[in-house]
Protein backbone atom coordinates (compact mmCIF):
# COMPACT_ATOMS: atom_id res chain seq x y z
CA UNK A 1 0.00 0.00 0.00
CA UNK A 2 1.19 3.01 -0.74
CA UNK A 3 1.34 6.76 0.84
CA UNK A 4 0.25 9.57 -0.72
CA UNK A 5 0.83 13.37 0.49
CA UNK A 6 -1.51 16.44 -0.39
CA UNK A 7 0.75 19.66 0.34
CA UNK A 8 -2.40 21.77 -0.71
CA UNK A 9 -4.70 20.15 1.80
CA UNK A 10 -2.75 21.03 4.92
CA UNK A 11 -4.90 20.75 7.95
CA UNK A 12 -5.54 24.02 8.85
CA UNK A 13 -8.81 25.07 7.34
CA UNK A 14 -12.39 23.48 7.21
CA UNK A 15 -11.74 23.18 3.25
CA UNK A 16 -8.89 21.54 3.10
CA UNK A 17 -9.95 19.09 6.09
CA UNK A 18 -13.16 18.19 4.03
CA UNK A 19 -11.52 18.03 0.67
CA UNK A 20 -9.39 15.55 1.98
CA UNK A 21 -11.89 13.48 3.77
CA UNK A 22 -13.68 13.83 0.30
CA UNK A 23 -11.13 12.54 -1.65
CA UNK A 24 -11.07 9.68 0.86
CA UNK A 25 -14.15 8.63 0.06
CA UNK A 26 -13.93 8.97 -3.91
CA UNK A 27 -11.41 6.68 -3.66
CA UNK A 28 -12.73 4.35 -1.08
CA UNK A 29 -16.07 3.69 -2.95
CA UNK A 30 -14.56 3.71 -6.77
CA UNK A 31 -11.39 3.18 -6.79
CA UNK A 32 -9.90 1.15 -3.63
CA UNK A 33 -12.04 0.12 -0.58
CA UNK A 34 -8.72 -0.75 1.16
CA UNK A 35 -8.29 3.09 1.50
CA UNK A 36 -7.56 5.04 4.31
CA UNK A 37 -6.38 8.53 5.67
CA UNK A 38 -4.07 9.63 8.47
CA UNK A 39 -2.16 13.47 9.04
CA UNK A 40 1.11 13.98 9.55
CA UNK A 41 1.50 15.49 12.71
CA UNK A 42 4.69 17.32 11.63
CA UNK A 43 2.96 19.38 8.84
CA UNK A 44 -0.71 18.44 9.13
CA UNK A 45 -0.80 17.09 5.44
CA UNK A 46 -2.75 14.73 4.69
CA UNK A 47 -2.01 11.23 3.93
CA UNK A 48 -3.23 8.50 1.06
CA UNK A 49 -3.18 4.86 2.06
CA UNK A 50 -4.23 3.13 -0.91
CA UNK A 51 -2.77 1.47 -4.10
CA UNK A 52 -2.23 4.23 -5.48
CA UNK A 53 1.07 5.47 -5.84
CA UNK A 54 1.60 8.99 -6.73
CA UNK A 55 -0.69 12.51 -6.38
CA UNK A 56 -1.30 12.21 -10.47
CA UNK A 57 -2.22 9.41 -10.15
CA UNK A 58 -5.12 10.41 -7.59
CA UNK A 59 -6.04 12.86 -9.91
CA UNK A 60 -6.35 11.15 -12.44
CA UNK A 61 -8.62 8.74 -10.61
CA UNK A 62 -11.07 10.97 -9.63
CA UNK A 63 -11.22 12.68 -12.70
CA UNK A 64 -12.15 9.22 -14.56
CA UNK A 65 -14.92 9.64 -11.79
CA UNK A 66 -16.33 12.71 -12.95
CA UNK A 67 -16.10 11.50 -16.55
CA UNK A 68 -17.82 8.51 -15.86
CA UNK A 69 -20.39 9.91 -14.82
CA UNK A 70 -23.72 9.88 -16.62
CA UNK A 71 -25.42 13.47 -18.46
CA UNK A 72 -27.57 15.08 -15.80
CA UNK A 73 -26.13 13.03 -13.06
CA UNK A 74 -24.42 15.63 -10.16
CA UNK A 75 -23.16 13.29 -7.77
CA UNK A 76 -21.08 9.95 -7.99
CA UNK A 77 -23.52 6.70 -8.19
CA UNK A 78 -26.98 8.87 -7.84
CA UNK A 79 -29.33 8.91 -10.79
CA UNK A 80 -30.49 11.80 -12.87
CA UNK A 81 -32.50 14.55 -11.51
CA UNK A 82 -31.60 14.29 -8.19
CA UNK A 83 -31.32 16.81 -6.27
CA UNK A 84 -34.72 18.18 -7.26
CA UNK A 85 -34.00 21.39 -8.74
CA UNK A 86 -36.64 24.46 -8.24
CA UNK A 87 -38.78 25.75 -10.30
CA UNK A 88 -38.78 28.86 -11.29
CA UNK A 89 -37.24 31.42 -8.90
CA UNK A 90 -39.87 31.67 -6.34
CA UNK A 91 -40.23 29.09 -3.21
CA UNK A 92 -38.15 27.25 -0.82
CA UNK A 93 -35.66 24.57 -1.47
CA UNK A 94 -37.91 21.58 -3.04
CA UNK A 95 -34.81 18.92 -0.67
CA UNK A 96 -36.82 20.41 2.24
CA UNK A 97 -39.00 18.42 3.27
CA UNK A 98 -42.36 19.50 5.17
CA UNK A 99 -43.10 18.46 8.33
CA UNK A 100 -42.85 14.80 8.92
CA UNK A 101 -42.63 14.81 5.11
CA UNK A 102 -38.38 13.08 4.57
CA UNK A 103 -40.26 9.55 4.09
CA UNK A 104 -42.61 10.75 1.23
CA UNK A 105 -39.55 12.72 0.07
CA UNK A 106 -37.53 10.03 -0.29
CA UNK A 107 -40.13 8.08 -1.94
CA UNK A 108 -40.39 10.38 -4.49
CA UNK A 109 -36.69 10.90 -5.13
CA UNK A 110 -36.09 7.05 -5.06
CA UNK A 111 -38.87 5.70 -7.69
CA UNK A 112 -37.91 3.24 -9.72
CA UNK A 113 -34.28 3.75 -8.89
CA UNK A 114 -31.86 0.24 -9.02
CA UNK A 115 -30.68 -0.38 -5.22
CA UNK A 116 -27.40 1.42 -5.68
CA UNK A 117 -29.03 4.91 -6.58
CA UNK A 118 -31.15 4.25 -3.67
CA UNK A 119 -28.51 3.69 -1.66
CA UNK A 120 -26.87 6.91 -3.13
CA UNK A 121 -29.76 9.24 -2.63
CA UNK A 122 -30.25 7.79 1.06
CA UNK A 123 -27.07 8.99 2.60
CA UNK A 124 -27.17 11.83 0.63
CA UNK A 125 -30.75 13.17 2.03
CA UNK A 126 -29.38 11.83 5.48
CA UNK A 127 -26.72 14.32 5.38
CA UNK A 128 -28.37 17.09 3.36
CA UNK A 129 -31.79 17.79 5.55
CA UNK A 130 -34.11 16.89 7.91
CA UNK A 131 -37.51 16.58 9.25
CA UNK A 132 -37.25 17.02 12.56
CA UNK A 133 -36.44 20.57 13.05
CA UNK A 134 -37.78 23.13 10.59
CA UNK A 135 -37.85 26.77 9.54
CA UNK A 136 -40.36 29.12 10.16
CA UNK A 137 -42.47 30.58 7.09
CA UNK A 138 -41.44 33.87 5.99
CA UNK A 139 -44.16 35.23 4.76
CA UNK A 140 -48.07 34.39 6.15
CA UNK A 141 -49.70 31.08 4.81
CA UNK A 142 -46.37 29.65 3.54
CA UNK A 143 -45.42 26.28 5.20
CA UNK A 144 -42.78 24.85 7.41
CA UNK A 145 -39.95 23.40 5.58
CA UNK A 146 -36.88 21.20 7.30
CA UNK A 147 -33.54 22.59 8.15
CA UNK A 148 -30.57 22.04 5.72
CA UNK A 149 -27.15 20.75 6.85
CA UNK A 150 -24.94 23.41 9.32
CA UNK A 151 -22.40 22.67 6.60
CA UNK A 152 -24.40 23.91 3.35
CA UNK A 153 -24.40 28.17 4.16
CA UNK A 154 -26.10 29.45 0.50
CA UNK A 155 -26.99 33.09 -0.28
CA UNK A 156 -29.82 34.33 -2.19
CA UNK A 157 -31.90 31.99 -4.25
CA UNK A 158 -29.11 28.98 -4.21
CA UNK A 159 -30.87 25.28 -3.27
CA UNK A 160 -29.09 22.17 -2.70
CA UNK A 161 -29.36 21.15 -6.32
CA UNK A 162 -27.42 24.61 -7.44
CA UNK A 163 -24.87 23.96 -5.20
CA UNK A 164 -24.19 20.74 -5.92
CA UNK A 165 -24.92 21.39 -10.35
CA UNK A 166 -22.14 24.41 -10.25
CA UNK A 167 -19.56 22.92 -8.32
CA UNK A 168 -19.71 19.73 -10.73
CA UNK A 169 -19.81 21.58 -13.50
CA UNK A 170 -16.44 23.03 -13.03
CA UNK A 171 -15.00 20.08 -12.32
CA UNK A 172 -16.13 18.66 -15.50
CA UNK A 173 -14.79 21.57 -17.36
CA UNK A 174 -12.03 21.50 -15.94
CA UNK A 175 -10.31 18.29 -14.72
CA UNK A 176 -7.41 19.92 -14.06
CA UNK A 177 -8.98 21.64 -11.09
CA UNK A 178 -8.48 18.42 -9.12
CA UNK A 179 -4.76 17.79 -9.33
CA UNK A 180 -4.89 21.59 -8.37
CA UNK A 181 -6.52 21.08 -5.57
CA UNK A 182 -4.12 18.15 -3.98
CA UNK A 183 -1.06 19.87 -4.87
CA UNK A 184 -1.39 23.36 -5.22
CA UNK A 185 -3.98 25.65 -5.11
CA UNK A 186 -4.99 28.29 -7.44
CA UNK A 187 -8.34 30.65 -6.56
CA UNK A 188 -10.86 31.21 -9.50
CA UNK A 189 -12.93 34.57 -9.61
CA UNK A 190 -17.03 33.86 -8.98
CA UNK A 191 -16.29 30.65 -6.88
CA UNK A 192 -17.62 31.05 -3.31
CA UNK A 193 -15.98 28.08 -2.15
CA UNK A 194 -19.73 27.10 -0.59
CA UNK A 195 -18.49 29.36 2.08
CA UNK A 196 -15.86 26.85 3.50
CA UNK A 197 -13.07 29.00 2.92
CA UNK A 198 -12.96 32.36 4.49
CA UNK A 199 -10.10 33.54 1.91
CA UNK A 200 -12.21 33.03 -0.85
CA UNK A 201 -13.42 36.58 0.28
CA UNK A 202 -11.56 39.54 -0.83
CA UNK A 203 -11.70 43.08 -0.16
CA UNK A 204 -10.63 45.87 -2.18
CA UNK A 205 -7.63 46.15 -1.04
CA UNK A 206 -6.79 42.29 -1.88
CA UNK A 207 -8.12 43.14 -5.86
CA UNK A 208 -5.97 44.48 -7.84
CA UNK A 209 -8.89 46.51 -9.46
CA UNK A 210 -9.85 47.89 -6.04
CA UNK A 211 -13.49 45.88 -6.41
CA UNK A 212 -14.93 44.87 -3.21
CA UNK A 213 -17.02 41.81 -2.56
CA UNK A 214 -15.23 39.41 -5.23
CA UNK A 215 -15.00 35.77 -4.38
CA UNK A 216 -12.25 33.71 -5.51
CA UNK A 217 -12.30 30.27 -4.28
CA UNK A 218 -10.62 27.04 -5.12
CA UNK A 219 -13.24 24.82 -7.89
CA UNK A 220 -11.56 21.52 -6.94
CA UNK A 221 -11.07 21.65 -3.46
CA UNK A 222 -15.03 22.95 -2.98
CA UNK A 223 -16.02 19.93 -4.89
CA UNK A 224 -13.79 17.20 -3.16
CA UNK A 225 -14.96 19.15 0.13
CA UNK A 226 -18.75 18.61 -0.94
CA UNK A 227 -17.77 15.21 -1.69
CA UNK A 228 -17.62 14.74 2.15
CA UNK A 229 -20.93 15.58 2.98
CA UNK A 230 -22.27 11.99 2.81
CA UNK A 231 -20.50 11.19 5.53
CA UNK A 232 -22.14 13.41 7.91
CA UNK A 233 -25.89 13.29 9.57
CA UNK A 234 -28.29 16.02 9.86
CA UNK A 235 -30.85 15.76 12.55
CA UNK A 236 -31.58 17.66 15.85
CA UNK A 237 -30.50 18.53 19.07
CA UNK A 238 -33.52 20.02 21.47
CA UNK A 239 -35.11 22.45 18.94
CA UNK A 240 -31.88 22.98 16.82
CA UNK A 241 -30.40 21.23 13.77
CA UNK A 242 -27.06 19.61 14.30
CA UNK A 243 -24.74 18.45 11.85
CA UNK A 244 -21.54 15.95 12.19
CA UNK A 245 -19.21 18.17 13.46
CA UNK A 246 -20.87 20.49 14.62
CA UNK A 247 -21.06 21.77 18.52
CA UNK A 248 -22.72 24.54 20.64
CA UNK A 249 -19.95 26.91 22.18
CA UNK A 250 -20.78 29.32 24.99
CA UNK A 251 -20.49 33.09 23.85
CA UNK A 252 -21.28 36.22 25.50
CA UNK A 253 -24.91 36.02 24.70
CA UNK A 254 -26.51 33.16 24.19
CA UNK A 255 -23.72 30.34 22.26
CA UNK A 256 -22.57 30.24 18.72
CA UNK A 257 -22.41 27.43 16.86
CA UNK A 258 -18.81 25.87 16.49
CA UNK A 259 -17.14 22.83 13.80
CA UNK A 260 -14.28 21.20 14.97
CA UNK A 261 -12.71 18.80 12.57
CA UNK A 262 -9.69 16.30 14.05
CA UNK A 263 -6.55 15.39 12.83
CA UNK A 264 -5.63 11.79 13.68
CA UNK A 265 -1.81 9.90 13.34
CA UNK A 266 -3.93 6.48 12.28
CA UNK A 267 -4.93 5.20 8.86
CA UNK A 268 -8.89 5.51 9.09
CA UNK A 269 -11.81 4.24 6.64
CA UNK A 270 -14.56 6.50 6.05
CA UNK A 271 -16.97 4.76 8.71
CA UNK A 272 -13.96 5.25 11.67
CA UNK A 273 -13.59 9.19 10.40
CA UNK A 274 -17.64 9.47 11.04
CA UNK A 275 -17.16 7.68 14.31
CA UNK A 276 -14.29 10.06 15.38
CA UNK A 277 -16.00 13.25 14.24
CA UNK A 278 -19.08 12.30 15.85
CA UNK A 279 -17.39 11.35 19.39
CA UNK A 280 -18.42 12.75 22.58
CA UNK A 281 -14.83 13.92 23.40
CA UNK A 282 -15.44 16.53 20.86
CA UNK A 283 -18.16 18.35 22.72
CA UNK A 284 -15.51 19.54 25.22
CA UNK A 285 -16.57 19.54 28.87
CA UNK A 286 -16.87 22.82 31.56
CA UNK A 287 -18.39 25.60 30.97
CA UNK A 288 -16.18 26.28 27.24
CA UNK A 289 -16.77 22.82 26.19
CA UNK A 290 -13.48 22.65 25.39
CA UNK A 291 -12.11 18.84 24.20
CA UNK A 292 -9.95 17.46 27.47
CA UNK A 293 -6.12 17.20 25.03
CA UNK A 294 -5.85 14.03 27.47
CA UNK A 295 -8.79 12.31 26.01
CA UNK A 296 -7.98 13.91 22.53
CA UNK A 297 -4.64 11.97 22.57
CA UNK A 298 -6.13 8.53 23.57
CA UNK A 299 -8.15 8.14 20.28
CA UNK A 300 -4.97 9.39 18.21
CA UNK A 301 -5.97 12.95 17.62
CA UNK A 302 -3.83 15.39 17.41
CA UNK A 303 -5.30 19.14 17.06
CA UNK A 304 -9.03 20.05 16.42
CA UNK A 305 -9.51 22.65 13.73
CA UNK A 306 -12.24 25.10 15.43
CA UNK A 307 -14.22 27.44 12.74
CA UNK A 308 -17.03 29.81 13.11
CA UNK A 309 -19.37 31.59 10.95
CA UNK A 310 -19.05 35.02 10.23
CA UNK A 311 -20.75 37.19 8.36
CA UNK A 312 -18.98 39.35 5.34
CA UNK A 313 -20.19 42.97 4.94
CA UNK A 314 -23.48 43.40 2.55
CA UNK A 315 -23.22 39.44 2.54
CA UNK A 316 -26.44 37.16 2.38
CA UNK A 317 -25.11 33.53 2.91
CA UNK A 318 -25.26 32.52 6.52
CA UNK A 319 -21.22 33.22 6.79
CA UNK A 320 -18.29 32.34 5.62
CA UNK A 321 -16.66 29.68 7.99
CA UNK A 322 -13.31 31.53 9.44
CA UNK A 323 -10.93 28.78 11.68
CA UNK A 324 -10.45 30.03 15.39
CA UNK A 325 -7.54 27.40 16.29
Amino acid sequence: MSQVKFPALVGESPLAILAAIGTLRLIHDFVDEGARLSWDPADREPVLHSKLSSVDAVAEELAEIVTEMPEDVVVPGGPAGFPLERIGTKGSDPMRPLPGGMADLFATLTAGLCESEVDTVAIWMGSLVTDLVFRKPAKKGEQPVGMVSQFIAGAGQQTIATMLEKSHESVCSHPEYLYQALAGWRRGEGVTGEYLDHRAIWSATDDPRGQNGKMRGVPGATWLALMSYPLWTTTAAGKQVRTSGWHQEKARRGSVAELRLPLWQEPLGPAAIKALVEHPVLEGKGETKTPEAAALRLLGIFHVCCAHRRQADGGKSAGVLVPVS
